[in-house]
């Protein structure tokens, strides 16, 4: 994606597909308004980042590097019981992340995922139920970018009527170079901090 152009035709192909403006935003890792600007051309593009991480996510083996990086940065803060990993771009990461740290292994659809829909405030992210509980568990929450660091947000209110303990997120690029997110410390491979 050398051109603006490019990713406005990426996710108008997206939109044709059947993506909601939110899966956009989590396919292209940037943020539900970016996505939405990206769609409608409107007056003001918001200030945002676009992040590329498909020379990455195309190998098993690179993932599985990655995720060892980011094992080995959880470990020196958390003993984790469970892996969150957030759905879509997070799970790959989460499966080889749980794996490094002998855990159970749990996925999360954020609400973004649903942005499109009406009820948006009273929609809440959820744990799929075909993978480990969190419940009253200590946890850890794998995602592959923060763009607004709502998901993050969006986890740890799940996490918190269910009685888990959420340790830390750990990303492999945190666009907004925030060191907490919801009183979660954030912990990245690589940290965008703007000037």
């Amino acid at each position: 994606m050398r051109k603006l152009e490019d990713l406005v035709q990426r996710a108008k192909k997206l939109k044709e597909k059947g993506l909601t403006t939110g899966e956009i935003a989590d396919e292209l890792n940037i943020s539900r308004e970016t996505a939405l600007w990206l769609l409608t051309q409107g007056d003001i593009a918001p200030a945002d980042i676009y992040v590329s991480w498909r020379n990455v996510a195309k190998s098993g083996e690179r993932i599985a590097h990655i995720a060892s990086i980011m094992a080995d940065m959880i470990e020196e803060i958390s003993e984790p019981e469970v892996v969150i990993g957030v759905a879509t771009s997070g799970v790959p990461l989460a499966t080889f992340v749980a794996e490094e740290l002998d855990c159970s292994l749990a996925i999360f659809y954020p609400k973004k995922l649903k942005w499109e829909s009406e009820e948006e405030k009273r929609l809440e992210g959820i744990i799929s139920e075909n993978f480990a509980r969190i419940d009253g568990r200590k946890c850890v929450v794998v995602d592959d970018v923060i763009s607004t660091g709502r998901t993050i947000e969006d986890v740890a209110t799940y996490a918190k009527k269910r009685d888990a303990e959420v340790e830390c997120a750990c990303v492999i690029v945190d666009k907004q170079g925030r060191d907490r997110i919801a009183g979660i410390p954030v912990m990245s491979v690589f940290r965008i901090i703007r000037l």
